[in-house]
């Protein structure tokens, strides 16, 4: 992966996947993606299809522009996504957080997300000392993408979601970089 000479992009010498950081122009994109994966993949993630299709528009414009969120795009279109979050407060500033990863299942088994999660890896190194995430221990593609970028599971979240009278468990999952 190298980086292009704009800023917050990268460009893949493997292939036409673009990866960079979300700017408020690309909310509208982002909103398709987001209700995308919540529907298609309810069990991967707290939030609901139900609730995040009722946000009005400045919900998602607002999330594009105060965090930072990654995505692919393949001939202009957002095909995988994911965010990265830094805890503020002095004594967790050192910890980072990825969530609300998605590739979209057309694009999935072709090393985009992996890519997508080494960019992200790449830009908090310089931020904080470790990363954290949580996966829902059914999800065996996702744990299997995390664990090849080093992530290491630390603890398990017992019935985290609950969806139609079922529950799923979360892994807590971090990665040391410093």
């Amino acid at each position: 992966m190298i980086i292009s000479t704009s800023e917050n992009k990268y460009f893949s010498n493997t292939s036409e996947t673009e990866i960079k950081m979300l700017t408020k122009s690309d909310w509208q994109s982002w909103k398709k993606i987001r209700l995308e994966c919540l529907k298609n993949a309810p069990t991967a993630f707290v939030s609901s299809f139900e609730d995040i299709s009722k946000k009005p528009d400045t919900f998602f414009q607002e999330k594009v522009e105060e965090n930072k969120i990654y995505g692919a795009f393949c001939d202009g279109e957002l095909v995988s996504v994911v965010t990265f979050s830094q805890d503020s407060r002095e004594k967790d500033c050192h910890r980072g957080h990825i969530s609300g990863m998605y590739t979209k299942p057309e694009f999935a088994g072709k090393g985009i997300g992996s890519k997508l999660i080494a960019a992200v890896i790449k830009d908090a190194s310089k931020l904080v000392t470790q990363i954290h995430l949580g996966c829902v221990a059914n999800n065996k593609p996702a744990l299997r993408l995390y664990k090849n970028h080093g992530f290491e599971i630390y603890g398990t979240d017992p019935r985290a979601i609950k969806l139609n009278d079922e529950f799923y468990d979360m892994l807590l999952m971090w990665l040391k970089l410093k």
